[in-house]
């Protein structure tokens, strides 16, 4: 019997709660559209590597005593090439080649890098077991001066077989003969790899192998010989200080980085899908509680026909299962289309690059997410509605006027004592420091924002009645019945706004604290850039060769071309980054005074910053157990402290040791960029020096910054656009409280237009009415996300490296609330158009 009562009510009601299952789908479809996502990229990733490895059964390589993490230049230890013949004599081997690569990218006919990024050269090999190349026009190269090319990249430099050719390599640009073109492996990361392949013999030269290494040497297993029975016969024939890895292995360190990734990225997207659905929560709930207000009769006729208050409850909750299920299974359909359109969003961050994005992988996680997140969250906003329905009293059905609303009073007081904790822990935290302080002004600030919302229905009326003022002065009566519309239930009206509010709040906080940072760490980089200009890679892989800082070095006018080497070692336990390099000459030209010690330094001696010092309790000529990347176990000393400039993008050293020593032990360590000062030296003067590393580039002072600035608004950016899903799903709950309203009101629109009142004004009442609700929402949401924003910057401001810069960008903050009026226009549409085509006669007739 109930469960017909359940579905005889979402018949009846079938309009109304329409956009209750938008709101679950939209938030279910953001949550399993990014679980699809990640599961489809990191199958794609699964697959092209297990393509790119497949014929390799084993891999012989330098040990290292650890390895480098995602995003961090390194270049591999090399191997000695006397072991490829003890590798070919281990039993079980079928073949093995000792492997050579190294930067090489091709140049455009307008003198530009082509191909997607990192570039990589290799000596051609035609072994299909052992190589990636697969030769699809043309022929191999053979002589010193030919090259072939990746089809991709050939395409988009516009090179043909036979064409002369630019590759820019780390000693500078060469021009070869194409002979042929090929592609790379045979999945869908091969057409995103830009390779170069040269003669076998004139490789090394070319891509500044050092003379009898090979970087790894690669090994493929006789007819059924297991991968790792392989590793361990070529492990026993080895040198010391080489290792065998398995080919499963080899690929699963490659992947490892690029998975980490891909778990960062879907938990990010994540928080803004249940942000999503915490927004669409609000609409279910407002839904239900105008469907129980206006079913009291109904309802109470239940009651005395004799259902009991569990079955009511019991029915308004099986309607909201049904909003949740449907909701949740059209949301797992939709997450489909979300997870194209995150793979398209991705881009922005890649740079234009698209990802390996294979066919789409449905994981049972998002089956289980989509039905977990979607029907609970609608049960849980119906809850309470369904709680109030089970009290209505038999009697009311007798009754013909509404029941008195409830007082307020209990929510306001729970309200402001929640905001009194979550200021008194606000101000704690700006009286604190650290990780605490800021701690406590976060837990402060979400109370203040939870106190907001409790207590946003007494605001409505005032603040309603203020916004309202210039539509009831100058919309006519259209305007000032929009206006009282507004005022009129001011637990609805809050109802409605709150998911508006809780966006725009996000956007607001994200906004100042995103603006502060930008701000922030311009002012810093202006007081700690010390070079005139910098030379850099295109990209944080494109390798900045010793050769450019001599050329640049060369040109009249220049003081100083400094080379800024990252070295790594592990001390103490933790790998210790490190910048590389003649003290004397990075203290003088960072401007970092030394405080302690001497600058006379050598070997393991390490210069440190105060701060580095004093969060590692580091003192002068204290020692520290530590191991260089090749092994070699050494005891560091702490020779000196100087004075640094801790900052939220260090450009100076926190810790200095010198090059001279450590090149033995990474003698192929990366440089960073290249620092340069110049006393009269011209622009063009620099450029051209740079002419032959076209994959470098110059930058000044102002450009340096504004590539800062850049990253930081892509991020904000991103942000933003993923919130604004939030805004669209409040934007939704708009029109769906609205068209309730209409619903609820027939009888008193049909009277208004029994007495004159036209279409038209009456399309502008509810139109008024959509605005104020909408600005309300967006002056909370604003006004309480700024308060946020600037309590989380003066606790994010209290370290050394903080966000020291206040900055509110008060033109966005005012085009959030001028498009919150925009939309609440929008959102009356539907609703004003509804009200405007009911019959006068039979709205008057409705009860």
């Amino acid at each position: 019997m109930m469960v017909k009562l359940v579905f005889r009510g979402l018949a009846a009601h079938r309009a109304r709660l329409l956009l209750s299952v938008v709101a679950v789908v939209a938030g279910v479809a953001f949550v399993s559209g990014t679980l699809i996502f990640s599961a489809t990229l990191s199958r794609s990733f699964d697959r092209a590597f297990d393509d790119l490895g497949r014929g390799t059964d084993t891999v012989v390589r330098a040990r290292q005593s650890f390895r480098t993490g995602p995003g961090e230049r390194a270049a591999p230890r090399p191997v000695p090439a006397s072991a490829l013949a003890a590798v070919r004599r281990a039993p079980g081997v079928a073949k093995a080649e000792g492997v050579i690569t190294g930067f090489a990218a091709a140049v455009d006919r307008q003198g530009r890098i082509a191909g997607a990024e990192p570039q990589t050269g290799v000596a051609w090999s035609g072994d299909r077991d052992l190589s990636l190349t697969r030769l699809t026009a043309g022929a191999p190269p053979r002589a010193p001066d030919e090259v072939a090319m990746d089809a991709t990249t050939a395409r988009d430099a516009r090179y043909r077989v036979g064409d002369r050719v630019t590759v820019a390599l780390r000693s500078g640009t060469r021009t070869f003969r194409l002979t042929g073109l090929f592609r790379v492996g045979d999945s869908a990361l091969g057409s995103s790899i830009s390779m170069t392949a040269f003669a076998p013999d004139a490789a090394p030269r070319l891509l500044g192998q050092r003379p009898g290494t090979y970087e790894r040497i690669v090994v493929h297993a006789d007819g059924g010989v297991t991968q790792e029975r392989l590793r361990d016969a070529v492990a026993a024939v080895l040198p010391p200080g080489v290792e065998a890895v398995t080919g499963a292995e080899a690929a699963a360190e490659q992947a490892g980085p690029l998975k980490d990734i891909i778990k960062i990225m879907r938990t990010f997207l994540l928080v803004f899908a249940l942000i999503a659905v915490f927004v669409g929560s609000f609409i279910i709930f407002n839904t239900f509680a105008m469907l129980v207000g206006g079913r009291v009769r109904e309802l109470a006729l239940l009651r005395a026909v004799g259902a009991s208050r569990g079955q009511v409850t019991r029915s308004i909750l099986g309607e909201a299962a049904v909003v949740g299920l449907a909701g949740s299974t059209l949301g797992l359909a939709a997450g489909a289309v979300v997870a194209l359109g995150l793979a398209r969003l991705m881009t922005l961050v890649t740079g234009g690059e698209e990802l390996p994005f294979g066919p789409l992988a449905l994981p049972a996680s998002a089956v289980l997410a989509a039905y977990l997140v979607g029907t609970p969250v609608a049960l849980a906003a119906a809850f309470v509605p369904a709680r109030r329905a089970a009290r209505i009293p038999p009697v009311a059905a007798l009754r013909e006027d509404a029941a008195p609303p409830r007082p307020l009073r209990r929510r306001v007081l729970g309200g402001c004592a929640v905001l009194a904790v979550g200021g008194i822990l606000a101000a704690a935290g700006l009286a604190g420091d650290g990780t605490s302080g800021l701690t406590l002004a976060g837990t402060g600030a979400a109370l203040l924002f939870a106190g907001v919302v409790v207590v946003s229905p007494a605001l409505s009326r005032p603040v309603a009645r203020v916004l309202a003022r210039p539509f009831a002065r100058f919309g006519g009566g259209a305007g000032r019945m929009g206006a009282r519309n507004a005022v009129r239930d001011p637990r609805q009206t809050s109802a409605t706004a709150s998911a508006l509010t809780i966006g725009l709040a996000l956007i607001a906080t994200v906004s100042i604290i995103v603006q502060s940072l930008a701000a922030s760490v311009d002012r810093q980089l202006e007081a700690a850039l010390t070079a005139d200009y910098q030379v850099t890679g295109r990209s944080q892989v494109t390798p900045v060769e010793a050769g450019a800082a001599a050329a640049v070095g060369r040109v009249p006018g220049v003081r100083a071309a400094i080379p800024v080497r990252t070295a790594r070692f592990r001390l103490e336990g933790a790998v210790q980054a490190a910048t590389a390099g003649s003290p004397g000459e990075l203290l003088a030209h960072f401007r970092l005074p030394l405080q302690e010690g001497s600058a006379a330094v050598r070997g393991e001696d390490l210069l440190v910053g105060r701060s580095v010092a004093r969060d590692r309790g580091w003192r002068i000529g204290g020692t520290l157990p530590g191991e260089y990347q090749d092994g070699t176990r050494r005891t560091f000393r702490i020779a000196g402290i100087y004075a640094d400039r801790p900052a939220l993008t260090p450009s100076a050293p926190t810790v200095i040791i010198d090059w001279a020593g450590y090149r033995a032990h990474d003698p192929d360590a990366p440089i960073e960029r290249i620092e340069v000062t110049v006393a009269g030296a011209r622009r063009a003067a620099l450029e051209s020096a740079l002419a032959p590393w076209p994959n470098l580039e110059l930058k000044d002072r102002a450009q340096v910054k504004d590539d800062a600035a850049g990253e930081i608004d892509l991020f904000l950016t991103l942000v933003l656009g993923l919130l604004v899903l939030s805004v669209l799903v409040a934007a939704l709950g708009i029109v769906n409280t609205l068209a309730l309203a209409v619903t609820e009101r027939t009888r008193e629109i049909g009277l208004l237009r029994a007495v004159g009142t036209q279409r038209r004004q009456l399309r502008r009442m509810i139109r008024y009415e959509a605005v104020v609700v909408s600005l309300f929402g967006a002056v909370l949401g604003v006004g309480t996300g700024s308060v946020l924003g600037v309590v989380l910057q003066k606790a994010i401001a209290g370290g050394e490296d903080g966000m020291e810069v206040l900055a509110v960008p008060y033109g966005r903050l005012a085009l959030c609330v001028a498009a919150a009026a925009a939309i609440g226009v929008v959102a009356a549409v539907w609703p004003a158009a509804r009200a405007a085509r009911l019959d006068i006669l039979q709205a008057i007739a409705t009860d």
